[in-house]
């Protein structure tokens, strides 16, 4: 029953919501447009401005208590974690540096999510001044608070670049990061054809991205590099109502790591990452790809119907933590470094 439990738990409580949420009077939105206002950059030198630094801080805490690695290296390689939305209540369009401190959703989507990159890579996640959730909504204002959240990310970007050890690195990102990430390869890193070729991977999943939307490839098989790996995961033969979805659209099993339509066997998955920082439930999805979209199938059984739902957007990594993390480690081994 401690299992279930925490089933319930990921599929309610995770770091990220679906883009389009029905607001409640409980829920504080934005009272006025958005406004530019004179604010100092923030300082990507200083360590609060981050969420996690590979130099300031432990990897080993962001691991899972009962995850046992097997034959891992540590690869000569960085990765820049952007994380998805965590300003769900506010009357600001973004989030000002207050947000940063002490943030559980925060924290949830490096156990979550990052934590699939800790160990084998120079990890960094910045804090950024992320825009809130309702800017999905009201666009106008959305955009607005979408480029001055970006700004962050971007000056992030460049501290990291300047500060990394490491040739090569892996951009990784989820909802709202993936909006921020797609704009960073296509507009800062793919037209300087030097910055490109140190990118070695993008994990660029949770938003829908379209067939010639990326000027980098997508990746086609288990193996590839130079690529970006994408995924929105729903249940088996549903078709979201407020998603973008089709033949134009692009979608990565997350357990094969191949862009086939055919469901992947349940012996291929390898467990779900828990919020309790415990790995349980081997060998329990299968999964397809179809139309963009990722449909998950559960077990049939009278525990697994009881958390069934149409979207498992929070669990974009945390349903495959395993088989990302093994899939990273096979395609980091076939690199000439």
């Amino acid at each position: 029953m401690k299992k279930l439990f925490f089933c319930f738990l990921i599929l309610n409580f995770s770091c990220s919501l679906q883009k389009n949420l029905n607001y409640s009077s409980d829920n504080i939105v934005p009272n006025k447009n958005f406004e530019y206002n004179i604010q100092t950059e923030l300082n990507y030198n200083e360590a609060r401005n981050w969420a996690f630094r590979a130099d300031t801080d432990d990897f080993h805490e962001l691991l899972p208590k009962n995850f046992k690695p097997r034959n891992e290296e540590s690869f000569n390689i960085s990765v820049f974690y952007i994380h998805p939305t965590s300003l769900f209540s506010s009357e600001n369009w973004n989030a000002d540096t207050t947000h940063f401190y002490n943030n559980r959703l925060i924290n949830l989507c490096l156990e979550n999510q990052a934590s699939i990159f800790a160990g084998l890579s120079d990890l960094y996640a910045p804090h950024y001044r992320e825009m809130h959730i309702y800017s999905y909504t009201d666009t106008i204002n959305g955009i607005n608070a979408f480029n001055f959240a970006y700004n962050d990310v971007l000056s992030a970007f460049k501290y990291f670049l300047s500060s990394i050890k490491t040739e090569k690195f892996i951009i990784a990102s989820h909802s709202q990061g993936t909006n921020h990430a797609k704009k960073l390869i296509n507009e800062y890193i793919f037209p300087d054809k030097i910055l490109l070729n140190r990118l070695l991977l993008s994990y660029l999943i949770g938003m829908d991205i379209s067939t010639n939307e990326m000027s980098i490839d997508l990746c086609s098989e288990p193996s590839q590099l130079n690529c970006f790996l994408n995924w929105r995961s729903f249940n088996n033969f549903y078709y979201p109502d407020d998603w973008d979805y089709g033949e134009n659209y692009v979608s990565v099993n997350p357990i094969d790591f191949n862009i086939k339509f055919s469901w992947s066997s349940k012996k291929h998955h390898l467990g779900i990452l828990f919020p309790n920082k415990k790995i349980f439930f081997k060998k329990s999805l299968s999964v397809r790809n179809e139309s963009g979209l990722v449909w998950v199938k559960l077990p049939k059984n009278i525990f697994f119907k009881r958390f069934q739902r149409n979207s498992y957007h929070n669990a974009d990594f945390n349903l495959f933590w395993v088989n990302i993390r093994s899939n990273l480690i096979k395609r980091l081994q076939g690199v000439d470094w």
